[in-house]
């Protein structure tokens, strides 16, 4: 009986939290994604990946009903109900520019994620991942847990660091948009972000030996090299600075640097 209660819960937590998100994307007010932009904030199509978390939560919500092993629900306990309402309070204050609350409320949330994370990847053995165990109970807190490491970053960038500004130019009667070049420590700190998120990718890929890097030795080094060639490429505008190119393309290149590494990482 209370294994009921708790899955009745986890179905309303649920839609409770999909409710909300997409209230936050069709409202007439704010677009949610587009909001507090940052030298970091990466590109809009991005965020899509919200509808693929959903779209497996729903398999995990429904799914939970047919298992037998109560012992996974067990596992996950109130902390799914805990993570649906941290991530509505996260999104509210997002949405209403209370940004270091906001913050705060992101730390919770990852920890709260990465917790049922920990429990069902160590927790329980896969040997097939061909499974709607898989699918439907690992995958969804797998992506779940590694998309809050990239919104931890993004929220933290838009409470501590300047929002992205933008000067027009205007050439042949057309006038566009670009984004001003950032002061040194913006561009330390992104770098520093970037980072992160790549020596987070790397950890799950090597240590964690996660869906990326455990279900295919071609996805698995793929990867691997691809985040090594992002990293070195990280470095162009001191190699420019110094092999040659002057003071003008080092300029040119550091920020443009950041953007290439960040659209090389989305790109694969």
């Amino acid at each position: 009986m209370a294994h009921l209660v708790l899955k009745i819960a986890n179905l309303i937590a649920f839609f409770f939290l999909l409710g909300v998100n997409v209230y936050s994307v069709l409202a007439p007010v704010k677009d949610a994604p587009l909001a507090h932009i940052t030298y970091i904030s990466p590109a809009y199509f991005t965020f899509y990946v919200w509808f693929l978390i959903h779209l497996l939560l729903t398999g995990f919500v429904i799914y939970q009903f047919c298992i037998s092993e109560e012992e996974i629900i067990r596992a996950i306990n109130w902390h799914f109900v805990g993570v649906a309402l941290l991530n509505t309070l996260w999104l509210a204050l997002w949405d209403d520019d209370t940004l270091f609350l906001a913050w705060i409320v992101v730390l919770i949330l990852a920890c709260q994620v990465t917790y049922i994370y920990r429990e069902v990847h160590f927790g329980f053995e896969y040997d097939n991942v061909f499974t709607w165990k898989y699918f439907f109970i690992h995958l969804p807190f797998t992506l779940y847990h590694a998309w809050i490491v990239v919104v931890v970053v993004l929220t933290t960038f838009a409470a501590l660091t300047p929002e992205k500004t933008y000067y027009e130019v205007t050439r042949d009667d057309t006038t566009t948009s670009v984004p001003d070049s950032p002061n040194i420590i913006v561009q330390l700190v992104v770098i520093i972000g970037l980072l992160f998120l790549e020596m987070t990718s790397v950890t799950y890929i090597e240590y964690k030996r996660d869906y990326a890097g455990g279900a295919d030795s071609v996805i698995h080094w793929s990867a691997l090299i691809l985040a090594i060639i992002a990293t070195i490429y990280l470095f162009k505008p001191w190699v420019v600075e110094i092999f040659g190119g002057g003071k003008k393309e080092r300029q040119t290149a550091d920020i443009n640097t950041i953007y290439q590494y960040y659209h090389l990482i989305l790109d694969w």
